[in-house]
């Protein structure tokens, strides 16, 4: 299926993915993991990393960004600096990758445990379900 359209994603829609980020966020500090921002693990060429989004997410940051971006580069076009500049809209896959691989057991459980909420609110707003890599779908022209 499509991705969402920016202009056309429902106000309750994008309440839902904030409430499903903010519960991410909270399950991740209740797990003690913290970010090093040392900007390791955003560099995906380096640490052979492909970060994947629902179309949900994608128009929420089209939302914000329209962009456009520049085609052709793996790097985020939200990591500058080694530093993410998208903190708060970033996507679950984003939310819940981490350094620390002694933490992985736990992330990859909140990591599936919000997915399925995802494709519950795509179903629910009768939105077309996507999950395709993130970086590709910003630099993509829509």
């Amino acid at each position: 299926m499509g991705s969402c359209d920016p202009q056309t994603l429902p106000r309750a829609a994008r309440e839902e993915l904030e409430a499903v980020y903010r519960d991410v966020d909270r399950e991740i500090e209740e797990l003690g993991v913290t970010c090093w921002t040392r900007g390791l693990c955003c560099d995906f060429d380096t640490v052979d990393h492909v970060l994947f989004a629902s179309g949900l997410e994608v128009a929420a940051v089209r939302e914000r960004h329209p962009g456009p971006f520049a085609p052709g580069s793996a790097l985020c076009p939200f990591w500058k600096d080694r530093l993410c500049t998208l903190r708060d809209l970033r996507p679950l896959g984003c939310r819940t990758y981490f350094c620390d691989e002694r933490f992985r057991p736990g992330l990859e459980g909140i990591y599936e445990k919000h997915y399925a909420r995802l494709k519950e609110i795509a179903v629910r707003h009768r939105l077309p379900w996507s999950y395709r890599p993130f970086v590709a779908a910003m630099r993509a022209a829509e």
